[in-house]
């Protein structure tokens, strides 16, 4: 997962911004999207299709932690390849560890406020709240990409489109063959592509306003709003096909509305504990019944250890008593045989 999203990933973007010769505000905003860490929709789109959430919550922490060092890395090292040192020199640093600390601080409180409120009522409206959030930033996004009358987003050129698009679909592809080739699990198979391909596009447009103004901005932010557009169709498609082939945890079989509806996962993980529960109540159950069903004449606790102290001397006392005479047997008017 982490070679995925932190090496493969930011190169695929780094060939597209070089084959294409993307401009400035273009090229900087992509390498930031394909640099950046997993999205925390991965973790829904894993809970839609059920795949392996436990793994995608996990890799999403991770990844996160790892971009303070690693976004940084590979944003200087591919935009140095990629451009000359004045285009490196106008990135805003303080405005992308900013940005980083946010997303890092929001993911904590959420692990922590999840750990110790044990509540799905909490965890409900926490995940309603989340979703909310993610609706109104594709909104804010979509309204600055557009803002411009001259840059509207549906009328650029063929290059966007092809270039945004090019690094979510290669990087699906790539993360498919490999996760294959080292024989993961088919859950666990799907979450590593998602989260492979599904990045954290609040980051990179957080450094398109920090970074660009005006016709710049308009075009910049287009990257990060499209990019989400087209995580969100290709992901949708590629989770139906994985369903239907069998690779989820939702049986294929079942309509698509249940698949996506019902939380397979969570119905496992429900079942488990219950029979964890039912097999320790019999276990209880028996060794009651045993205790009760024992024979009542069997030696006390006190009378075990009386016995223990007394066997020594029940023992010397056999000892003392030496051997047996032996036994002849005379014949009649013989000596002893």
């Amino acid at each position: 997962g982490v070679l995925l999203q932190f090496v493969i990933l930011p190169f695929l973007g780094f060939l597209v911004v070089k084959t294409l010769q993307l401009n400035k505000a273009m090229g900087i905003t992509l390498l930031v999207v394909t640099s950046s860490p997993g999205g925390s929709y991965s973790n829904w789109w894993c809970s839609m299709f059920n795949a392996d959430l436990a793994l995608s919550v996990t890799m999403t922490a991770i990844s996160t932690l790892l971009s303070v060092v690693t976004l940084p890395l590979n944003l200087l090292l591919h935009a140095s390849m990629a451009y000359d040192d004045n285009v490196i020199a106008s990135i805003d640093w303080n405005g992308l560890f900013v940005s980083l600390a946010i997303v890092i601080s929001a993911i904590g409180l959420g692990l922590l406020a999840s750990y110790h409120i044990n509540s799905h009522n909490f965890n409900l409206h926490a995940n309603r709240l989340g979703n909310t959030s993610g609706i109104l930033l594709v909104i804010f996004s979509a309204v600055l990409s557009n803002s411009d009358a001259d840059m509207q987003i549906w009328d650029r050129d063929w290059k966007f489109f092809v270039s945004v698009a090019a690094p979510c679909v290669l990087g699906l592809v790539v993360a498919n063959i490999i996760t294959t080739g080292i024989a993961l699990h088919r859950p666990e198979r799907v979450t590593v592509s998602i989260e492979c391909v599904y990045q954290n596009v609040g980051i990179a447009t957080s450094v398109a306003l920090t970074m660009f103004d005006g016709e710049e901005l308009a075009e910049a932010m287009g990257v990060p709003f499209y990019y989400g557009v087209v995580e969100a169709v290709v992901l949708s498609l590629y989770c139906i096909v994985a369903w239907k082939a069998g690779w989820t945890k939702a049986p294929k079989d079942v309509p698509l509305w249940t698949a996506i509806y019902t939380s397979y996962e969570i119905i496992s993980v429900e079942a488990a504990e219950k029979q964890d529960t039912q097999t320790d109540a019999a276990t209880t159950t028996t060794t009651t019944d045993y205790m009760a069903c024992a024979d009542p004449a069997a030696p006390t606790e006190e009378e075990s250890a009386e016995l223990v102290n007394a066997a020594p001397v029940r023992r010397q006392t056999i000892v003392n008593k030496g051997p047996k005479e032996p036994s002849y047997i005379v014949p009649p008017g013989g000596a002893p045989a």
